[in-house]
């Protein structure tokens, strides 16, 4: 046996290596800062934290005037070096800026807890004196859980129905977000070497989780992604790649981003707004009308959403079911007076 794996208290923590360098006097930097704030987040975490630095980057050089604009890590130096009224109209303008561009209130809210998150460090840690206080937007309290209708989507298929690399791409990742019910960082996060089309299965990682877990494919999915495998080919990587030479991931990777757009696109083709998520609302809640029917429970709704608490999925399901409801109920109410009124 080793050892070393059954030691205890004392002995077993000096063995154990340090989380964070202490710095001993050394100034911290935005770098420092950045790199420590890091530590521990998952992947899809991460890469949702780099996108909103790159746009608090991007808005900060255009308020300085500053081209090309900074790096994220230049530009929480300089925000850094702020005094404290300075730095709260730097990012109240940045919240601004981003409800003008028509985000969620929920993005915008990451954005900021981003911002606080790192300022909170970067005070813990010595660098700055100031905390940053910049409220979160207020939301709409009912979650929106109404996507494309059946219909819709079959609309969105139809719309890129050609046989050629672009809308045999496009096709499959409307079909496994519909079918699959996928978000859209485990689709983005799809690999070719880890999909067996051949027994109906590829793995993913799903939010919050730290392991891939295996997931079926439905023949409309399977057929769709064999489509696309003529054109993008079975090399290993990821299975959704960038045409030319456009994405910064060196293995081409498909970005969240992207898939916004093209989804995006393909719904302003036939005159819809929609979005990624928008396609897992409409795949959860034909879920919850189908296992309805078919005499299934949620918990059997929930092995498909994936959601880890049933909770979550009652939003859906009261939702979805609230006008019908409320209908139903109104009417029952109104009878009372009708069966008062003929006694």
């Amino acid at each position: 046996m080793n050892t070393a794996l059954t030691l205890r208290g004392r002995n077993a923590r000096s063995n154990l290596p340090a989380p964070l360098t202490v710095a001993a006097g050394r100034h911290h930097t935005a770098e420092t800062i950045l790199r420590a704030w890091t530590e521990g987040k998952t992947e899809n975490t991460l890469r949702s934290y780099e996108h909103d630095l790159e746009d608090f980057a991007q808005y900060f050089s255009r308020a300085l005037a500053i081209a090309p604009p900074m790096q994220p890590t230049d530009a929480l130096d300089k925000f850094f070096r702020q005094s404290s009224p300075s730095a709260h109209e730097i990012v109240l303008g940045f919240r601004h800026y981003l409800s003008a561009a028509n985000l969620s209130a929920q993005t915008i809210n990451r954005h900021m807890a981003c911002l606080r998150s790192l300022s909170r460090l970067a005070r813990m840690l010595g660098l700055i004196t100031w905390m940053l206080e910049v409220p979160n937007v207020k939301g709409e309290k009912r979650r929106q859980t109404m996507g494309p209708t059946v219909d819709e989507v079959r609309q969105l298929l139809e719309a890129t129905s050609a046989d050629t690399e672009a809308e045999t791409r496009d096709f499959a990742i409307i079909t496994m977000f519909f079918c699959m019910g996928l978000r859209v960082s485990e689709l983005c996060g799809v690999n070719v070497h880890e999909t067996d089309l051949d027994r109906a299965q590829t793995w993913i990682k799903g939010k919050g989780r730290r392991e891939r877990e295996l997931v079926p494919m439905p023949a409309a999915v399977v057929d769709a992604v064999r489509r696309y495998l003529k054109y993008r080919g079975t090399i290993r990587g990821p299975l959704f790649i960038t045409r030319g030479n456009r994405g910064k991931h060196l293995d081409g990777r498909l970005e969240t981003r992207s898939v916004l757009r093209i989804v995006r696109t393909v719904g302003e083709r036939i005159g819809l707004h929609v979005w990624c998520h928008g396609l897992r609302h409409s795949s959860i809640t034909t879920a919850l009308d189908l296992a309805s029917k078919h005499g299934m429970g949620l918990e059997k709704v929930k092995a498909h959403s994936r959601h880890r608490a049933i909770g979550t999925l009652l939003t859906y399901h009261d939702e979805h079911d609230r006008t019908g409801t409320q209908r139903r109920l109104s009417d029952l109410v109104a009878s009372t007076l009708r069966s008062h009124s003929g006694s």
